[in-house]
């Protein structure tokens, strides 16, 4: 999975400037699950904190969209002006409702669950599918 995540983020950079941050997951007993995720969100708060981007928190209740939509709602709001995106995508213990409440949008790639290490795979090829479909190339068909 990290070979495939490298590859599609090094793809999306033919289109935009990439960055990854990541933050320290939570250490706590299945019985701690709650603490775990508070501990959490302040890792994820004070990343957020420097970071005035437009945010996208992934999470399994949020908006599904096609991968033209993605493409779509990226581009509308690229003509909006705005130019820097922030894609969360949760630990195990997924994130508080005060993360999703910060959130410009919450994105859910499948009623399924997947592990974060997943969702960030399936997140690259899908950013990179969007930028290939608004570029007009034909990685998407």
């Amino acid at each position: 999975m990290k070979q495939g995540i490298e590859f599609f983020l090094k793809r999306l950079k033919n289109y935009y400037q990439v960055n990854v941050v990541e933050t320290r997951a939570a250490r706590f007993s299945r019985r701690e699950m709650d603490q775990a995720a508070k501990q959490e969100a302040q890792h994820l708060a004070k990343a957020l904190s420097r970071n005035r981007d437009f945010l996208v928190v992934l999470d399994m209740t949020g908006r599904e969209m096609s991968s033209e939509e993605l493409a779509s709602f990226l581009k509308k709001r690229q003509e909006m002006g705005i130019n820097s995106f922030c894609f969360l995508v949760g630990g195990a213990y997924g994130v508080t409702e005060e993360i999703k409440r910060r959130a410009n949008l919450i994105l859910s790639l499948s009623k399924m669950t997947f592990t974060h290490e997943m969702a960030r795979l399936i997140l690259a090829e899908q950013l990179y599918r969007a930028a290939s479909i608004n570029a007009g190339s034909p990685y998407h068909h």
